[in-house]
């Protein structure tokens, strides 16, 4: 029992303009939706009628304020905007570590370049494997060295696949290997972020420390940054910055796919290194100016080019966890054109993604809106998370749900694809975070229907995590975002603890560098009543 379900199906009535109907509380919105088993739960083409939703309100959430009031560099300077946040940092980095790269060629190339002709670059895809010769381009296959070719296959086995958990493109997997063999800048970012990651998981310490006791504020032993592929790593990192700062003035390489490919393994690099010796906090403020990019090259989720369209996605994934964690909104400002009942299961599990923004956003709303407007955001989100899950196909059912034995915590259950199961956590990520974030006005049959929504995501959360423990490394990151959300919907601290306890040691040792990211920002809070 992990989704939710309307006992009708007439769902509320909500305007042209988004606003719901109803000024009930969130409870009392909720009051008519109930838990049905996976194997009950119709899927849409049974007795569900598709008009239903074909104006659920994700499709007219209101634009992220933050975003609207920040100005934005123009289309031409966005690149050079990104590289100087880039620049400076790692500028400060070197001076500050003594790291002995010679910061002058971080400096970006003043002269000027011929200009080329403006193509569209979404006309332009790597499956095509039809490049038109660019002073930045390697007409030939760039050569690699043993050690390289061994991180270039970490990549492309370990790497990749968490950036591909929603794209069934594969196009981190596929089409950027073949674009990063013919540039060098993105080879030196892949190289970067494969040795980084690979040095993650081939340092006992990190593993110790996660299966250590931590209390907040606490930090890991920085002892075991010893380790070469640290050096590697950020050697790479650095080389790539050089890159950009000589080729960032050519047009064309300013608005090709692998510029922003580059930009994507750059950000995964910092996220990666975000507690690492050289890390300065920056990955945060460097995701602004992806977005900076994306904008720049009109890239969104439903980009025509697969590639643009899957860094989009992982871009927006990576800012999703930043903007919760720092309590601020998610940056984008784009929303999709396809209806709910348009879209194929795939679009669908990345689709929850953009609603997760939208509640994330709610989480970071201003406290001081009355509190009628926030009931009704927190309605139209609710329903617009109800919608997402009342038109999922069959194919999102749990293949298999183990027994309950005296001896697991939480009940195993098995979701596949893994980018299925991913959604329906970051479904209950979402619906956790709306939930706990929306004013109440109801009593306490209104707060135990309440309790009994969290009860079920965390239940739902861990049974998947459980199962995917140690078998399924592209989900983990998705599963401890999951995890983080449940912490605060716990009941009591002592659950929270045993919650996190359990959960850290089995999932963090495969996915470890999330707990070196957030341990020591990482607290127990119970559900507001």
């Amino acid at each position: 029992m992990y989704l939710p379900s309307t006992d009708s199906p007439d769902a509320p009535n909500v305007s042209e303009q988004g606003g719901s109907q109803q000024t009930t509380s969130p409870v009392q919105t909720t009051a008519s939706v109930v838990a049905e088993s996976p194997a009950t739960r119709k899927s849409l083409g049974g007795d569900i009628d598709p008009q239903l939703f074909a104006q659920s309100p994700e499709l007219r959430f209101d634009l992220s304020p933050l975003t609207l009031t920040t100005s934005l560099p123009s289309p031409n300077s966005a690149p050079f905007e990104w590289y100087d946040l880039l620049a400076e940092d790692a500028i400060n980095n070197i001076q500050k570590h003594n790291l002995g790269f010679d910061q002058t060629c971080l400096s970006r190339r003043q002269s000027p370049v011929p200009e080329e002709p403006d193509v569209d670059p979404q006309r332009r895809s790597p499956d095509r494997e039809v490049f038109v010769q660019e002073p930045w381009r390697s007409p030939g296959v760039i050569p690699l060295s043993n050690d390289q070719l061994s991180l270039f296959q970490h990549f492309v086995s370990a790497v990749g696949p968490i950036l591909d958990l929603f794209d069934p493109l594969r196009q981190f997997s596929s089409a950027v290997p073949k674009l990063a063999i013919h540039n060098v800048g993105l080879l030196r970012s892949l190289l970067a972020v494969a040795a980084r990651h690979m040095a993650l998981h081939s340092d006992p310490q990190v593993h110790n420390a996660c299966l250590s006791d931590q209390t907040p504020g606490s930090s890991v032993s920085e002892s075991g940054l010893n380790n070469p592929l640290l050096e590697v790593a950020t050697q790479y990192y650095y080389e790539t910055l050089h890159y950009l700062s000589q080729n960032l003035l050519y047009p064309s390489y300013s608005k090709s796919s692998e510029i922003i490919s580059t930009a994507i393994l750059i950000s995964t690099y910092e996220m990666f290194d975000a507690s690492g010796r050289y890390s300065d906090g920056g990955w945060e403020r460097h995701l602004r100016g992806i977005f900076w990019i994306q904008r720049s090259q009109d890239n969104n989720g439903e980009s025509r080019d697969g590639l643009r369209r899957a860094a989009w996605w992982m871009w927006l994934r990576q800012d999703i966890w930043v903007a919760f964690r720092e309590n601020r909104r998610v940056l984008t400002i784009w929303r999709p054109t396809k209806r709910l009942v348009d879209l194929t299961p795939d679009e669908l599990a990345t689709r929850i993604v953009y609603i997760c923004a939208r509640c994330v956003d709610f989480a970071a709303n201003e406290k001081h809106y009355d509190m009628s407007i926030r009931i009704d955001q927190g309605d139209k989100l609710l329903q617009a998370l109800d919608d997402w899950c009342r038109i999922l196909p069959s194919s999102f059912n749990p293949i298999y749900t183990l027994p309950m034995t005296e001896s697991v915590l939480f009940v195993p259950i098995w979701i596949h694809p893994p980018s299925y199961a991913a959604a329906i956590q970051m479904f209950h990520f979402a619906r956790i975070i709306v939930i706990i974030n929306q004013p109440s006005i109801g009593g306490m049959q209104a707060f135990r229907q309440r309790q009994r929504f969290l009860d079920e995501s965390v239940e739902t959360i861990c049974g998947i995590a459980v199962m995917h423990q140690g078998k399924d490394l592209p989900s983990a990151f998705v599963n401890y975002q999951a995890l983080y959300a449940g912490k605060s919907a716990s009941r009591s601290k002592s659950s929270c603890l045993k919650l996190v306890g359990c959960m850290c040691t089995q999932l963090l040792t495969v996915f470890s560098w999330a707990l070196r990211t957030n341990t020591s920002k990482a607290s127990c809070h119970t559900a507001p009543s």
